[in-house]
């Protein structure tokens, strides 16, 4: 198969009468990437006019593709746009809860730019290995088609054929249902799948219908108990001589009580004092031990900062893997006054050997908040290592996500969803969201099982 310009094509993923589709890489940098070929030379102008308007609006969006390159080979116009290995929706394939979320958001941000899709089926729905979500072809069809206007409707009725065919969805749900927007699609969608997703729930209840038990349970669990105080049985009046009497009994109890004690305390001191004496020597003599248990239970890193400029450490722990100790740190970066974004770093003798994706941090000013739930487990043979932790969302809910460490330092995602409670049991790593995942590592592979 001839390379395209500079680029070498690892594999065709579709053809069509309009267009053709690989896979390819540039030699240059080595990165990969997906090359759009159309067949028809006098829509070259289009073509060009099209994707620009894209790459002006469309910039850094996880979910949709960036343009990388717009050329012609061959007398015939192609794009070349950002992708990762993986390969598109397959025909009996079911979307998880958290793809469609991505789909759905994906279809949400080009409407919010101005951009109808018009032809979204699974040969646009590319699912990277990590499982995420990335949606190609954006506004192609005013292209091949210019004749038939796109509307906001046709985008709806393609995305709601998408979720009848792959999710979990009883056809009879779709029956007589129409909506006027996306955003009236994506609430629908959130409660029906029950999506936890935080920052929307206004759009569905699903953070309240799915969660709202364990979510209850943790509030329980979380509130101290609150006792109201009995009340005293009401008193008699007392008559003025019995009060009088009363008093002066009191007075001279008080007198006598503090005489005794004042002779009692010199003798007392002395005892008292010899005996903190010999505490203080016995608490001495054990700090060497404490000290030496403490500093082995403690990474040191200070010297991060100089190994990963601009990242402040947030959470770390330590595996070992084919013998070799790694020190795995999650670090935040601050963007904005209430943002910013996470990354795991993965650190060997002083030197930074691998690294996770970044991930966006929660919606709270102290970066210290951006993580939590570090979890780590190691595989029977001590050759890889599993990293589960959350990044917070709202009312409890995290996005959780799961690496995989190799023996070489090198760190990928090979799990994510959302959840409201994550626990080690062993070797096991349970979290808790829509249903039970247990992950581990068997066989040393990632194994998911949902209960």
């Amino acid at each position: 198969m001839a390379d395209i310009n500079q680029f070498k094509i690892i594999k065709e993923l579709y053809t069509g009468e309009q267009l053709t589709v690989y896979q390819v890489e540039d030699p240059k940098d080595g990165e990969s990437g997906i090359l759009r070929l159309i067949h028809q030379l006098p829509l070259r102008d289009e073509w060009n006019q099209l994707y620009r308007e894209y790459e002006a609006k469309i910039t850094n969006y996880k979910h949709l593709p960036a343009v990388k390159v717009l050329d012609v080979w061959d007398r015939k116009p192609f794009v070349v746009m950002e992708g990762n290995e993986g390969n598109f929706l397959e025909k009996e394939q079911m979307l998880t809860g958290k793809q469609i979320d991505q789909f759905i958001d994906a279809v949400v941000h080009l409407h919010q730019h101005g951009i109808h899709h018009g032809k979204i089926n699974r040969f646009n729905i590319w699912i990277k290995e990590n499982g995420e979500i990335t949606l190609y072809g954006a506004g192609e069809r005013t292209v091949f088609q210019p004749e038939r206007k796109i509307t906001i409707q046709d985008d709806l009725k393609q995305v709601l054929s998408i979720l009848k065919n792959h999710s979990s969805l009883a056809e009879s749900h779709f029956e007589g249902i129409s909506f006027d927007n996306i955003e009236e699609l994506q609430g629908w969608i959130l409660r029906k799948l029950a999506i936890p997703k935080p920052g929307l729930v206004n759009l569905g209840e699903s953070s309240k219908t799915v969660f709202k038990s364990a979510i209850h349970e943790k509030n329980k669990r979380e509130e101290p108990e609150l006792v109201t105080p009995a009340h005293a049985p009401p008193k008699e009046k007392l008559k003025s001589g019995a009060l009088f009497i009363g008093v002066a009994v009191a007075v001279l109890l008080i007198i006598v009580i503090f005489s005794i004690n004042f002779l009692k305390g010199g003798a007392e001191k002395n005892s008292i004092q010899a005996s903190e004496g010999k505490q203080e020597t016995a608490v001495e003599k054990d700090k060497p031990k404490a000290k030496a248990a403490e500093k082995k239970d403690q990474v040191d890193l200070s010297q991060f900062t100089q190994v990963v400029p601009s990242w402040e450490p947030i959470k770390h722990a330590s595996i070992k893997l084919a013998g070799h100790e790694y020190t795995l740190v999650a670090a935040a970066q601050k963007q904005e006054n209430s943002s910013g974004k996470v990354k795991v770093f993965v650190l060997s003798q002083g030197k930074k050997v691998g690294e996770s994706p970044e991930y966006k941090g929660s919606n709270s000013p102290e970066p210290t908040s951006y993580i939590d739930s570090f979890l780590t487990i190691t595989s029977e043979n001590g050759q890889k290592g599993l990293l589960v932790f959350g990044l917070p969302g709202g009312l409890g809910i995290s996005e959780v996500i799961a690496l995989e460490v190799q023996a070489s330092g090198s760190a990928k995602q090979v799990w994510s969803d959302y959840g409201t409670e994550i626990k080690q049991s062993k070797d096991v790593i349970s979290v808790t969201g829509t249903e039970l995942s247990n992950l581990s590592l068997k066989n040393n592979k990632f194994t998911l099982e949902k209960k």
